[in-house]
């Protein structure tokens, strides 16, 4: 990769990366318009980045390329986040039932060691590292999933929870829960219980949504 091709590369992730902050964070209100030079200037970087942001945040739903206005942004509220927890159980209870059929040592043994060290995050309370470790957890059980589109969906799903986690955090006890949710999954896919294994997925999708509703409520209170 060129020296150039970096550095755009880099210009558009933070790009991508600071607006999606801000509007899950509620900087912009809904119907806001997001002006591409505005944003360049702001970020002293040409248009190319700015517009490849926008559309990845359309990707993700949280903008709307309308006729003659340009990119303008959606409410985040709870409607929101059930509409992509939806989205992302769907999702997941396809990958992950064809994970079990595709289950094998090495993975097991990869997975395995991602949950040991879920483990010790949860018993640490260290919730920022257990949002890298659960973004690589599900990210191995994608890749055994084996369907490309599949994945890219789940990681723009995956990117505006991550953001929003991060701004609002964890109820008390989530951590150890999600922990636990996970050796139950683990369990049923190492055993081939496809059944279980999706159920178990479900439920776990409905308690990370529950969570993440409950946060966002205690942070506006």
């Amino acid at each position: 990769m060129s020296e150039k091709n970096r550095e755009y590369g880099l210009a558009t992730a933070e790009v991508t990366n600071q607006l999606r902050q801000e509007v899950l964070a509620g900087t912009f209100a809904a119907g806001h318009r997001v002006r591409i030079s505005d944003v360049a200037a702001r970020f002293k970087v040409s248009a190319m980045p700015v517009r490849e942001a926008l559309r990845t945040l359309e990707a993700e739903g949280l903008l709307q390329m309308e006729p003659n206005k340009g990119a303008i942004v959606r409410p985040v509220d709870e409607e929101f986040v059930r509409n992509i927890y939806d989205v992302r159980g769907a999702l997941e209870a396809l990958m992950v039932e064809r994970a079990c059929l595709n289950m094998n040592f090495e993975a097991r043994r990869a997975l395995e060691a991602i949950q040991e060290s879920i483990d010790d995050a949860a018993a640490a309370e260290n919730s920022q590292e257990l949002l890298r470790l659960n973004s690589d957890f599900h990210r191995k059980i994608n890749s055994l999933g084996a369907n490309s589109e599949a994945e890219r969906l789940q990681e723009l799903n995956q990117n505006i929870i991550l953001a929003l986690r991060r701004q609002v955090g964890f109820r008390p006890g989530r951590l150890q829960s999600i922990a636990q949710e996970h050796h139950l999954i683990l369990k049923a896919m190492f055993s081939r219980d496809l059944a279980e294994t999706v159920a178990l997925c479900r439920m776990h999708v409905v308690s990370a949504r529950d969570d993440l509703i409950a946060s966002i409520r205690a942070k506006k209170a």
